[in-house]
C-alpha cells in the first residue's frame, strides 16, 4: 500500500474502480467489513470507513444484515418522485414554491414530495438515489450547505437550486430577477420625490445571501442613475442590526432619511412594528420597500409596497430544468414585479 495514502482510501479506490469499470456489477454484493479487514490486514474500524465513504458517495447501498450492494447507476424505472427541499416547509414567508412544483410534478406524471433541511440531511445518498427522480432545494444558507449538495451532484444525482447561486457548484438555478426588483423598488422611491433612501438587511453572517446582494447592487444602479448617494454600505450593516428602536429613530433623523428599501417584507414588517411602538405618526413621513409579497404584506399597516416574485412559476420552472437531459447549468431569472401599497407615499 502506499505510504502517503490513509489504508481506508487504497480500499475504496480499488472498490470504486471496480465499480466504475463493471467488475463489480449494479446489485452485486460486496465483501463484508471483517473480509476487507482480512484482505487488506487492516482494522475493522478502517475497511467499515472505507465502506462508508463509498456510500456516501452513492456507490454502493446496505441492507442491514445482509451486506453492502453495488448502487445502479441509472434512476429505477419506477422511480416517480421528485423531492422539494425546504429550509421551513411551513413558513409562509418563504414563498408558494410547492404548489408550482406539485403542479408540473403532476404534469410530467411524477409526484412531488417536500421535506424540511433538518429531515434531508438524514438521508444518506443511496437513500435519496432509491426514492427520488430528483432534488429541488431551497437553501437557507448556500454557503453552508454547498458542500452537501457538491456531494449529491458527484454521486450524479440530478438536483436544482432555488433563489440563490454559487457559480462553482455549475449546478441549475431558477430563481427571481433580483437586480432588476432592487432597481425597480429604489425607482419607485425617486420618482416619488425620495432622495435620502437607505437599504437594509438583517446580516447574521460574513456573507450575505447572493439574492441580497443581487438587490443591494440595483438599488444602487438605481441611484447613480439619478446622481444621487447611498446612506449606508453593506459594512455598516451590523451597526444597524444592534439598533435599539432610540437608535433606529435618532439615525433616521440624523441621516434626513425618508424612505428605506429591505431584503424582504418580513424584515420590512418587523421594523415597521418595531418603529411604529415608539412613534405612531413615523409612517405617514417614512416610506418603505420590502421584497417577495407575502400574504402578511398586504395585512400588516400600512399595507406593505413590495416586490413580488413569482413563485409559482419558479416552481415549475425547476420542474422542467430538473427533468431536461441532458441537465445544464443554466440560471433562470424569473421576472419581478412592483405591488404598490399605502407604505409609499410622495415626499
Amino acid at each position: 500500500m502506499p505510504k502517503s495514502e490513509p489504508r481506508y482510501l487504497t480500499i475504496y479506490n480499488q472498490l470504486k474502480d471496480q465499480i466504475t469499470s463493471g467488475s463489480l456489477t449494479a446489485n452485486e454484493q460486496l465483501p463484508t467489513e471483517l473480509q476487507l479487514a482480512k484482505t487488506y490486514n487492516v482494522s475493522r474500524i478502517t475497511s467499515k470507513r472505507a465502506l462508508t465513504e463509498l456510500e456516501s458517495q452513492g456507490l454502493i447501498y446496505r441492507k442491514q444484515g445482509s451486506g453492502s450492494f453495488v448502487q445502479p447507476i441509472n434512476q429505477p424505472a419506477d422511480n416517480k418522485q421528485l423531492l422539494l427541499v425546504l429550509p421551513f416547509p411551513t413558513d409562509a414567508g418563504l414563498g408558494d414554491y410547492a404548489s408550482g412544483v406539485s403542479s408540473a410534478a403532476s404534469a410530467h406524471q411524477y409526484q412531488a414530495v417536500t421535506m424540511d433541511a433538518t429531515s434531508f440531511a438524514k438521508l444518506s445518498v443511496s437513500e435519496i438515489r432509491q426514492n427520488y427522480a430528483g432534488v429541488i432545494y431551497l437553501p437557507q444558507d448556500l454557503y453552508q450547505e454547498a458542500e452537501r449538495i457538491y456531494q449529491l451532484k458527484l454521486a450524479q444525482i440530478t438536483v436544482v437550486i432555488l433563489d440563490k447561486t454559487l457559480p462553482a457548484l455549475e449546478l441549475p438555478v431558477v430563481a427571481a430577477d433580483n437586480f432588476s426588483g432592487g432597481q425597480i423598488a429604489t425607482e419607485h422611491l425617486l420618482k416619488l420625490g425620495h432622495q435620502q433612501i437607505l437599504f437594509y438587511a438583517q446580516r447574521n453572517h460574513t456573507v450575505l445571501p447572493s439574492s441580497v446582494y443581487e438587490r443591494y447592487f440595483g438599488y444602487l444602479k438605481a441611484l447613480n442613475q439619478q446622481q444621487v448617494s447611498p446612506i449606508a454600505a453593506l459594512a455598516d450593516l451590523p451597526t444597524l442590526n444592534q439598533f435599539s428602536t432610540r437608535d433606529w429613530l435618532t439615525y433616521i433623523t440624523d441621516h434626513q432619511i425618508t424612505a428605506i428599501v429591505v431584503e424582504n417584507d418580513l424584515i420590512a414588517i418587523k421594523l415597521m412594528n418595531t418603529l411604529r411602538k415608539v412613534d405612531t405618526e413615523i409612517w405617514q413621513r417614512l416610506s418603505i420597500v420590502g421584497f417577495d409579497n407575502i400574504q402578511a404584506a398586504s395585512l400588516t399597516y400600512p399595507s406593505l409596497t413590495t416586490i413580488a416574485q413569482d413563485f409559482k412559476g419558479m416552481g415549475v420552472k425547476a420542474v422542467d430544468l430538473l427533468l431536461k437531459t441532458p441537465l445544464q447549468p443554466t440560471t433562470v431569472r424569473l421576472p419581478v414585479q412592483l405591488i404598490q401599497r399605502d407604505s409609499t407615499r410622495p415626499l
